[in-house]
């Protein structure tokens, strides 16, 4: 776990203004020291979670960021009334965009929640894992 950011959990608006504030969060909240380089493919991959679960998902929305040092990880929840995991589109048109977030992550997934679904991808950062072991880290942000 990265020892600069905790990671953070926001709530999204089930409107179509959810991929905008995504990105937003996605901007303010992404790791400095290891996020950087990850932070256009995050705002990209996050704005389909996002569009996906307002087409989909019901309220509430919430969105999770978590770095990983050598990976981020972005997460998209929603409520669903009762419909599986597959009953969303794959790779049609409004459905989730598999083949761009395959290009993105390293890994991407939906999965069953008690109440609903979580769609999510961890995307490299650029960090090497043995370098970002060897590093210090502060919580309070990184040296300069």
């Amino acid at each position: 776990m990265c020892r600069t950011t905790d990671g953070g959990s926001f709530e999204l608006p089930h409107t179509i203004e959810a991929p905008a504030r995504a990105r937003a969060l996605v901007q303010r909240h992404i790791c400095p020291e290891h996020g950087r380089d990850a932070r256009t493919a995050a705002q990209l991959a996050v704005t389909e979670l996002a569009t996906c679960a307002v087409l989909y998902g019901k309220a509430p929305l919430s969105l999770e960021l978590e770095c990983g040092v050598s990976e981020l990880r972005i997460a998209v929840a929603h409520r669903t009334q009762g419909a599986p995991v597959a009953d969303i589109p794959i790779d049609e048109d409004g459905g989730l965009r598999t083949a761009m977030l395959a290009k993105l992550s390293r890994s991407w997934g939906v999965d069953s929640t008690d109440d609903g679904r979580q769609l999510w991808c961890c995307l490299p950062t650029g960090v090497m894992p043995a370098l970002a072991e060897s590093r210090p880290e502060t919580r309070n942000g990184p040296t300069l």
